[in-house]
């Protein structure tokens, strides 16, 4: 028998208050502020204070860059972001989602992470509860083979996440859980690299699941401020599966617009290919994700249509919308971070 999602909604809600304490008494994750790193050779013509204002303004552009960053990825409730998150959060959200090619879908979700001081300062419990699967209209067209796009991100999972390393330039994370049909374990990998008024991030995660095998993502960011109040990121990612021959690959081009502390837009397209058993594009995508705090600081409210063309349909268009409101506990509004970036 199908469940009725409003009113599974509405047990994950009762679920919440039991997590009360602990999301009281965190804050949110800052950024590891940058410090002025060792420097090479002397510049020609210039002496020893020219190059330090040199060296200093170079370090305040590289912050400001890594703060815009990860203040658009907290907002936009990024992946990236969320999972280097040490600290004590819970989001409830209820979707609504419609795509010609797919029914209309309307589904809740429940995401808690718990940082556990008294165990270890490093270690977080995470736990995803969702009726099944993200929507058809809102998946990345690659990311879902065999069954997992993430353990937090593919219907119910719970686990523990140990950071083994958390600085501004790198973070390792090993975790393991379990859901409903299959344990995984897996080791997490990230670091930055800085190129003039560019920054790359690469990250990689190796997972091995006990229904489907080793499952291994690779990504590399790279981005840069785009004029005022803009941020253009491009991202390759390859995904690796053990019982698959083919490698799935995608390009994302992505321009974040801040309108304000409380609204954004991402302006997103995106390329999917695979190399079995033919090189061939197996599908593109152009959204465009408005988001906004509703009412209150805590409650988000994200409106993003989108258009793809997929292989399987014979790249007919196939246009959706996806509508999204969210519900923080453990969760501030950095209007002081916006001031400081966006001026």
């Amino acid at each position: 028998m199908r469940r009725n999602p409003l009113f599974l909604f509405l047990f994950l809600l009762t679920l919440l208050p039991f997590s009360a304490s602990s999301l009281a008494a965190e804050a949110p994750a800052q950024v590891e502020a940058a410090r002025p790193a060792g420097q090479g050779n002397d510049i020609p013509l210039l002496d020893q204070e020219q190059e330090r204002e040199i060296d200093v303004a170079q370090d305040k552009a590289t912050a400001e860059l890594l703060w815009a960053a990860q203040w658009i990825d907290s907002f936009f409730d990024d992946g990236r972001s969320t999972e280097e998150e040490n600290t004590t959060k819970a989001s409830l959200a209820l979707g609504l989602g419609y795509s010609r090619n797919s029914d209309f879908e309307i589904k809740p979700r429940l995401d808690l992470r718990l940082r556990l001081p008294n165990v270890s300062s490093r270690l977080n419990l995470f736990l995803t509860a969702a009726e099944d699967k993200d929507f058809s209209a809102d998946s990345d067209p690659i990311s879902g083979r065999p069954a997992h796009t993430d353990a937090e991100r593919s219907e119910s999972a719970a686990g523990l996440r140990y950071f083994l390393k958390e600085s501004r330039n790198y973070n390792i994370s090993f975790d393991s859980g379990a859901s409903w049909d299959y344990l995984f374990a897996g080791l997490r990998y990230r670091s930055l690299q800085e190129f003039g008024e560019w920054r790359g991030r690469f990250a990689n995660q190796l997972r091995y699941y006990t229904d489907d095998g080793v499952k291994n993502v690779t990504s590399y960011d790279f981005e840069r401020g785009a004029g005022e109040n803009l941020l253009f990121r491009a991202t390759t990612s390859v995904n690796l599966y053990e019982d698959e021959d083919g490698i799935p690959h995608a390009q994302h081009f992505r321009l974040y617009q801040v309108l304000g502390p409380e609204r954004a837009l991402s302006y997103e397209l995106g390329l999917y290919c695979d190399t079995e058993p033919s090189y061939k594009m197996t599908d593109s995508q152009v959204v465009v994700r408005y988001r906004q705090r509703f009412f209150r600081d805590w409650l988000m409210l994200e409106v993003s249509p989108r258009l793809s063309f997929p292989e399987d349909h014979d790249r007919e268009a196939n246009p959706g919308l996806v509508v999204k409101l969210e519900a923080t506990f453990g969760y501030k509004a950095d209007e002081e971070g916006y001031r400081k970036i966006f001026r």
